[in-house]
């Protein structure tokens, strides 16, 4: 399976490596609330699609300069920090066949929704539409799968809280309602519900991760006994 203390030298490092997830959660969320405050003319969380808050203009007309830019820097931010999320998830799994196989197939989903997940901010809605809707297209799937996989075998491990699964598994449905009718009225608002979502789940499994840590490394110091 991946590991951090494999990839990342320095304790230090790794340390602010695995805070990378959590930060990549914040910045998201406190830049994509601001992107909208900027939007020209009042962003419409009922009836706007999110990535309309990177259009290079907005529905009034104006130059959505402010918006896009934001829009732009927490898309890309939170994909990168979300490389070391994919890499250190599978530490949470049991070490079994099936689960192995889980964390592998779970994680190289999340990884290769990543340039992806870019693409949805580097390529304007209203500028490049037919690319940033490919984007989109592979970006969702994938993305919604890791998690699905990561969410089920949370579940079936009774060693961990469950509850995180439980919101991937919801979140998964609800997300399976926006592609059986993405033109519904209920869309936009359901979009953004489910992308927050999502990120409140990662903020949850890298607690998880944090925990699961920290249990091992004290049971690996009674084991070993007090240094010096």
């Amino acid at each position: 399976m991946f590991n951090i203390n494999g990839r990342f030298p320095g304790k230090r490092f790794r340390g602010l490596v695995r805070r990378a997830p959590s930060f990549g959660v914040i910045q998201f969320v406190l830049l994509t609330l601001s992107a909208a405050m900027f939007y020209p003319g009042g962003f419409d969380i009922y009836r706007q699609y999110f990535s309309e808050l990177g259009a290079t203009t907005a529905r009034n007309g104006g130059q959505n300069s402010v918006s896009s830019s934001l829009f732009l820097v927490a898309n890309l931010v939170i994909a990168l920090t979300l490389i070391p999320f994919w890499l250190d998830i599978p530490s949470l799994l049991k070490d079994t066949k099936g689960m192995r196989a889980a964390g592998r197939l779970g994680s190289a989903l999340g990884l290769m929704s990543t340039p992806f997940m870019m693409g949805i901010a580097l390529y304007p809605i209203d500028t490049q539409l037919e690319m940033h809707f490919l984007t989109f297209l592979i970006f969702f799937p994938l993305f919604n799968v890791a998690s699905l996989l990561y969410s089920t075998a949370l579940i079936l491990d009774h060693r961990l809280d469950g509850k995180p699964g439980a919101l991937g598994l919801l979140l998964f449905t609800l997300s399976i309602l926006v592609f059986i009718d993405p033109s519904a009225a209920y869309v936009p608002l359901l979009q953004k519900a489910i992308l927050y979502g999502y990120f409140i789940w990662v903020l949850f499994m890298n607690r998880l991760i944090s925990g699961r840590r920290a249990v091992s490394m004290h049971s690996s110091r009674d084991i070993n006994g007090p240094a010096g």
